[in-house]
């Protein structure tokens, strides 16, 4: 095999490689900007979450008032405050 020859073949060799190496490079930014998309649609769905949560803790502290339930004890359910000889202390 001629020096010519062998020549050849190392460059063919390494541009086979530095294409590999590129093809490499692209896929890999491919996947670093799909993962990133990933964290961030992540993120937005805490923050809904957190959101959400803190919107249905309002709602609950807003129907468990205590006012609000006496009122529906007494016109719901008919029921009244007990009177002082109703009431047991230990």
């Amino acid at each position: 095999m001629s020096a010519q020859v062998r020549t050849r073949m190392h460059f063919g060799i390494l541009l086979l490689m530095v294409t590999l190496l590129a093809g490499a490079q692209v896929w890999l930014s491919y996947l670093r900007i799909e993962v990133s998309q990933q964290g961030y649609q992540l993120q937005q769905n805490i923050n809904k979450q957190h959101d959400d949560i803190q919107n249905l803790e309002l709602e609950y502290a807003s129907l468990a008032r205590p006012n609000r339930l006496r009122q529906l004890a007494h016109k719901e359910l008919g029921m009244q405050a007990p009177t002082p000889m109703q009431v047991l202390e230990p």
